[in-house]
């Protein structure tokens, strides 16, 4: 307990099981398929979907989430997610990861829906400029001063689900 291996390694991590179709990423109120980028910011993939690296072998999901203060929180490689143990708290509970910035502040709530791909249902994150606000229903983003709210959005079937710079 005074020495855990989160704190050794500088992280906590473990895989999602997505299964063999392209998985979705519902994002607040956006929900994103079959998007080989679903989110890029300024030209940097926040989010990509990689083939599959033998037949019947599950697609291969990278992304990136920032706290409230823009600092890195968590990191999905290949479907392993690393969640750092620079941040306040993470808390996994089932298929639902946690992440807390300060006390009683969530940064990301995020749940693992296998074999169809993952739901951001909660986000408060800064990342180039750009605040993310999400819950289950909406996503809200802009910068301060002017942004755009989606709600029960549909993407689907293309190189780049949303594009800011």
């Amino acid at each position: 307990m005074s020495n855990p291996r989160c704190k050794q390694t500088g992280f906590s991590n473990e895989f999602f099981d997505l299964g063999e179709s392209h998985p979705a990423l519902t994002f607040g109120g956006v929900t994103l398929r079959n998007c080989r980028i679903p989110i890029q910011v300024r030209g940097i993939p926040l989010f990509q979907v990689k083939a599959r690296e033998e037949p019947g072998g599950p697609f291969r999901l990278s992304g990136h989430f920032f706290n409230s203060k823009g600092a890195p929180s968590l990191t999905i490689q290949d479907n392993e997610w690393l969640a750092l143990s620079s941040n306040w708290d993470v808390e996994v509970t089932g298929r639902t990861i946690v992440v807390r910035d300060e006390p009683g502040h969530i940064s990301l709530k995020l749940k693992a829906d296998p074999p169809n791909g993952l739901i951001v249902e909660r986000l408060d994150m800064l990342l180039y400029g750009y605040q993310f606000i999400g819950s289950p229903d909406v996503l809200k983003f802009g910068r301060l001063g002017s942004g755009m709210t989606f709600q029960n959005c549909i993407v689907d079937n293309c190189g780049i689900g949303l594009a800011l710079s």
